[in-house]
């Protein structure tokens, strides 16, 4: 019997409010890097530092919208799926 050399793995579709760090990025570049005049980039990059170090670390959880009945039967039938082809 041939080995397999192709791993299935389920991931959930993209949610950007639900992920910490889109919205770590998200606050970052509506508070630091939209609209900025920096000419230098060392510059704007410094400002981000500053706006981290100020501001960081954010108490993100993950988002109410994993907790839902509907996900949680998304995720186990994913898993009852990838245990079946496995």
């Amino acid at each position: 019997m041939a080995q397999r050399r192709v791993a299935l793995v389920f991931l959930p579709t993209y949610c950007p409010k639900a992920n910490p760090i889109e919205r770590l990025f998200g606050d970052t570049h509506d508070k630091v890097t939209r609209n900025h005049t920096r000419k230098q980039i060392w510059r704007l990059v410094e400002d981000v530092k500053r706006h981290l170090a100020e501001n960081g670390p954010w108490p993100y959880r993950l988002s109410e919208i994993y907790f839902t009945a509907a996900v949680t039967a998304a995720v186990r039938s994913l898993r009852t799926q990838a245990k079946a082809i496995a």
